[in-house]
């Protein structure tokens, strides 16, 4: 054992502990795949870089313009512009802009964090694939499916999450993939035999289930933050992006929902206020617990520990609830 191997366990010490010497290994060989970033995926790439798991960012957006608001303590807007102006290059991509942050965040992980600035379209699907696990917000539906399919090709369970907050509000899509396989915790120190995700659901189909339709045992109605993600997912894909209350309006008579689809019994928002939503979306502290949430599936999904959040998660902010839904094929 080296001078490196010794520091390596040093670092992770309290990790090694919780998880064990066999999961931090997975976790310290694994490649986690980020794509376009917000708050809630950077709270996700900071909480596993710190845990040793290498970072490859995908961000052709222009760095700042498309990151200007985005609440994040360790990637400021103003700090990274300001920087690139120091070294005479304030037109970049955002995966540029990032890239000595990630570095900075743990130097153990030196040479195996990198970049990607090929938009997705650019991309092939094989490219997707070598990954442990990809991380996305501020996909189209369309690229959602589009990447889904390209991971049912391969025989290895990979996790895929797409996520965006929203106001008080954020929600997540997770495929751990057909062939994933978990060990439930019982207590400590036991774990069951290895068990695979029931019922299974890929991203594509699930993105594929029709809205007016996505009832479950204690939901009689569709959850109404999983109708706000998709609702925005729709209109943030627009390039020439139009007035959002008729654009609101229209897609949920598409979808045969009511406009009390995007209402609660503790939230009565109208389309007005979520037109606001959508130009300004994310809140830090919402970001932050959304993306520790996450950063633990990804965890359960490279070490096969713990019972994964399948299906859909919602979080709200106004009673810092997290619960798990489940989609179901027609």
């Amino acid at each position: 054992m080296g001078p490196r191997a010794d520091k390596h366990d040093d670092v992770y010490d309290r990790q090694i502990r919780l998880w064990g010497a066999d999961a931090q290994k997975k976790m310290s060989n694994a490649r986690v795949l980020y794509i376009n970033l917000t708050g809630v995926t950077c709270e996700i790439m900071k909480n596993l870089v710190l845990a040793g798991v290498a970072a490859v960012v995908c961000d052709s957006r222009p760095y700042p313009e498309a990151v200007r608001e985005m609440p994040c303590s360790f990637f400021h807007a103003e700090d990274m512009e300001s920087a690139a102006s120091e070294k005479g290059s304030s037109q970049c991509t955002v995966a540029k802009s990032v890239q000595p942050k990630v570095e900075e965040l743990n130097p153990l992980l030196a040479g195996r964090n990198s970049i990607e600035e090929r938009p997705i379209a650019e991309l092939s699907d094989d490219f997707f694939t070598q990954f442990d696990a990809i991380v996305a917000s501020r996909l189209t539906v369309e690229e959602a499916k589009r990447i889904s399919t390209s991971l049912q090709k391969v025989d290895e369970g990979k996790l895929f999450i797409v996520t965006d907050t929203f106001g008080f509000d954020g929600c997540a899509h997770l495929d751990f993939g057909a062939s994933h396989k978990y060990r439930r915790e019982l207590g400590k120190d036991k774990l069951s035999d290895l068990m695979p995700v029931e019922p299974y659901l890929s991203m594509a189909d699930m993105m594929s289930v029709p809205l007016e339709g996505a009832t479950g045992r204690w939901d009689k109605s569709v959850p109404r933050i999983l109708v706000l993600h998709r609702l925005l997912m729709d209109y943030w894909s627009l390039v020439d992006k139009p007035e959002f209350v008729k654009f609101a309006q229209d897609w949920l008579a598409i979808n045969k929902l009511s406009s009390s689809a995007l209402s609660s019994d503790v939230q009565d928002c109208s389309l007005e206020t979520l037109g606001e939503i959508a130009q300004h979306p994310e809140v830090s502290p919402v970001c932050a617990v959304l993306g520790g949430i996450l950063g633990n599936e990804v965890i359960k999904s490279l070490t096969g520990k713990g019972e994964p959040a399948n299906n859909v998660m919602m979080f709200s902010g106004f009673d810092g609830g997290c619960r798990s839904f489940l989609l179901k094929k027609n």
